[in-house]
């Protein structure tokens, strides 16, 4: 119900006309507590403008002398270090209600109302008043609670073929007895026992229900409903949790060229080995081999990390995709208003990325700005501008001024002989990529002259040498730069080049690109800028062909796919039709279906109705109802768990784990080459709780294991990035050779829990990928004096 809040300032004397304004926040305190955050206090905004000032000044160069050498990093002390992140999951809710400007009436008062949703807990109350010449502040805590407190404790996810035991707890606060009755449930599928019980409480009594769950056949995120009744207070509540599966997500795509009139049967009765309930089946249906975009845009729109790059590649498609082509596509349609503040956010995360050179690191290390994914942030700001949305100009501008300069610098450095691959160099020259410096530079080359900026003499400089791009696309920057800066016939020579360019597959340039990406691009821009290809080459064509064999994507693969497919949908074809099951569906280009998962067990008819062979390609994507097969070739991967000492704990699953307890785990990954952005993702079992992050901070007791320090190993500078979430811990790293990792859990909630296995990528070629562990079921039980 409404929380009504009385405030009174004791002295609003002013000059006529001003009148006296107050604000209030209702803040959860928890949060608050959390974040050390301080109320709003004006006195300490005017006045500590005005305290002391200092300035340092050192002339350590004049005495110690300059050497060429890697810039120092601190690893102890300092309070704006990067700390490690731990995102917060949307089934959280978080209390936090603001009143806006009140006016005080002429006795200094006003009541203001705040709408306080279902919430247990303490809001910190935090008023500012002021009119044209005073200020004041104040601030409090006050208790919310129902007459009747129902509080269920959940683990913070369940997998599927978890059972947990929840604590439901009970207080009676209505200041006398009461028989209670209690209903928990759920709509989606998820197996509860003793669900009803009836009990007296009498006044403050407190009782810790115990209720078995099983995770059933519920998937994604579901509800437990809890029903209170008593005689003087009645409510429903909904907790929310995660359901989710413990085998990594795959794809299985299969697919059929149908010639005219001729009639193919889509069936698959076990759903490729997924389990049913994740697997999502989507139908793609061409007069040409088909470029599967709405996978493609799903699979940007859900990835589950946020890097420079990502953050980029997943908010492109909102740059493009309108309602209407949602709909063409088969996707969700969001409104210009969503899009535009979806983009505003992914623009916010990446203006806080932007190093003070104006470049872009890919995990905001500003020392580690890359050339390469510059020009792609800065290409994106312009095609968001292009398309109507708002990019602050300064951040537009410096980007700009970083591109421009180190074109300049980086053309000066470029080899004038035949290339090299030289993996050593690419791998330490982060900035410009090492032998990968030519396709670095054309693309900025290519931003550049999209707004007139690319000089002349620098672009035909990089023409004489062109004999260093180590991929079509990147002879295809340079043309086009030529070409929009005026140059027509190098423009026209570097395209030819790059058309007959093959990239070497399997390697690591520096440009974040493979056959897929580059070819995919090369066709889009071509016809963005009005080029016909002189030899004929159909390169959406090879782009299919590519893609037959290729079950994983990097994002830039996605997006470069999102964009040709795009590019077809506003080519003017011929029309075709055709019959899916009762319905007929038809158009020009790719059409899309979805076919839901009943109706591809059962099987769906397709009748080809066009006068020409249609091709079709299913897509089904979900979870595999069977671990996968361990795989080492590449990410030599393995986890031990240890106890809170350090001492070894043995094969997981061994021994029961106890509520309370302390754990540490430790990833061993061992490679043998290079890998320049190698992810590492550990999901933990459900019943535990990554617990804190002193590992990266650096704990106060040091623990060895294996000889090795734990807190020097979290302080290795190949570790870029990493993050402790509800359900795993993730680094991105690079890697070269051995690394361990370690991370402390708590044991938190009884049941039996499935243990999901150790995951590891390269993100920009994904066919790089290792799997270890997983499968094994850990018991936890529980503690009686917690009611568990």
């Amino acid at each position: 119900r409404p929380l009504k809040v009385k405030i009174k300032v004791a002295d609003q004397t002013g000059k006529v006309g001003q009148e006296a304004m107050v604000t209030l926040s209702a803040v959860d305190a928890g949060i608050l507590n959390i974040t050390r955050f301080a109320s709003p206090d004006p006195f300490g905004f005017f006045f500590g403008k005005l305290r002391y000032g200092q300035d340092l000044h050192d002339i350590y160069d004049r005495l110690i002398e300059k050497t060429i050498g890697k810039k120092g990093k601190l690893k102890w002390g300092g309070d704006a270090a990067p700390q490690p992140t731990r995102n917060l999951p949307k089934k959280v809710r978080l209390i936090d209600l603001f009143s806006g400007p009140v006016a005080l009436d002429e006795n200094g008062e006003a009541e203001i109302s705040l709408p306080v949703p279902d919430f247990n807990g303490s809001l910190r109350l935090m008023a500012v008043a002021a009119n044209g010449e005073r200020f004041g502040m104040q601030e409090a805590e006050v208790t919310i609670a129902a007459p009747l407190i129902v509080e269920l404790a959940t683990p913070r996810f369940l997998s599927v073929g978890d059972k947990a035991l929840l604590a439901l707890e009970v207080q009676n606060l209505a200041g006398a007895e009461q028989e209670v009755k209690i209903a928990v449930g759920n709509k989606d599928g998820l197996a509860i026992r003793d669900g009803k019980q009836t009990f007296k409480l009498a006044d403050q009594e407190k009782r810790v229900l115990r209720i078995p769950i099983e995770a059933g056949t519920a998937f994604g995120l579901t509800e437990i409903i809890v029903d209170i009744d008593s005689p003087s207070f009645r409510q429903q509540r909904r907790f929310p949790l995660q359901v989710q599966a413990v085998t990594p997500r795959g794809t299985v795509l299969k697919r059929y060229a149908v010639a005219p009139g001729e009639t193919l049967k889509i069936k698959d009765a076990d759903l490729s080995g997924l389990l049913r309930q994740t697997a999502l089946a989507t139908l793609a249906v061409s007069d040409k081999l088909p470029i599967d975009v709405k996978s493609a845009v799903q699979g940007l729109l859900t990835y589950p990390y946020g890097c420079t790059e990502q953050t980029t590649s997943t908010a492109y498609p909102h740059v493009f995709i309108d309602e209407a082509a949602a709909r063409r596509f088969g996707l969700q349609p969001y409104t210009l208003a969503q899009r535009a503040d979806m983009l505003d956010k992914a623009i916010a995360r990446l203006a806080g990325m932007q190093a003070p050179s104006g470049g872009f690191s890919l995990w905001g290390d500003v020392n580690e700005y890359q050339y390469w994914l510059s020009a792609y942030v800065t290409n994106f700001l312009l095609d968001a501008r292009e398309q109507g949305f708002t990019v602050p100009a300064e951040m537009e501008k410096k980007a700009l001024d970083f591109l421009l300069r180190g074109l300049q610098e980086g053309v000066a450095g470029l080899p004038r002989g035949p290339l090299v691959y030289d993996e050593n160099s690419i791998w330490r020259d982060f900035r410009y990529a090492g032998s990968g410096r030519f396709g670095v530079l054309a693309y900025g080359a290519y931003v550049l002259a999209r707004e007139g900026k690319a000089p002349l003499s620098t672009l035909r400089q990089m023409h004489e040498v062109q004999q260093q791009a180590h991929s079509g696309l990147n002879l295809v920057h340079l043309g086009l730069a030529l070409k929009l800066m005026g140059d027509e016939t190098r423009a026209a020579e570097s395209i030819d080049a790059g058309l007959a360019r093959q990239r070497p597959n399997d390697r690591w340039w520096g440009d974040y690109g493979s056959p897929v990406r580059d070819l995919a691009l090369m066709h889009v821009l071509l016809q963005k800028h009005g080029v016909e290809p002189k030899n004929g080459v159909d390169l959406a064509a090879v782009v299919a062909g590519h893609l037959e064999n290729r079950l994983y994507l990097s994002t830039q693969e996605k997006l470069a796919v999102f964009l040709l497919g795009r590019a077809f949908a506003e080519q003017k074809t011929g029309a075709w039709t055709a019959n899916l099951g009762e319905k007929t569906m038809g158009g020009s280009g790719v059409q899309f279906a979805s076919l839901p998962n009943e109706q591809l067990a059962a099987g769906v008819k397709f009748k080809n109705t066009h006068s020409a062979r249609l091709f079709l390609e299913l897509n089904l994507s979900g979870n595999p109802a069977v671990m996968p097969p361990v795989r080492r070739n590449v990410f030599d991967l393995t986890r031990s768990w240890y106890n809170a000492d350090g001492t070894p704990l043995g094969k997981i699953g061994s021994r029961p784990l106890k509520v309370g307890e302390s754990l540490i785990v430790r990833v061993n990954v061992k490679v043998s080459g290079y890998y320049a952005n190698a992810l590492i993702v550990d999901h933990v079992p459900a019943g535990v709780e990554i617990e804190n992050a002193n590992f990266a901070q650096g704990e106060q007791n040091a623990i060895t294991i294996d000889g090795i320090d734990t807190r020097q190993a979290m302080l290795d500078t190949r570790i870029k990035h990493r993050e402790f979430r509800d359900d795993r811990f993730v680094a991105a790293l690079r890697l070269n050779g051995t690394m361990d990792l370690f991370y402390r859990v708590r044991v938190v909630t009884p049941g039996q829990f499935v243990v999901p296995p150790t995951w590891a990528e390269d993100m920009y070629q994904p066919a790089f990928y290792g799997l270890s562990g997983g499968g094994e079921t850990v018991t936890v039980e529980g503690s009686r004096d917690r009611g568990r």
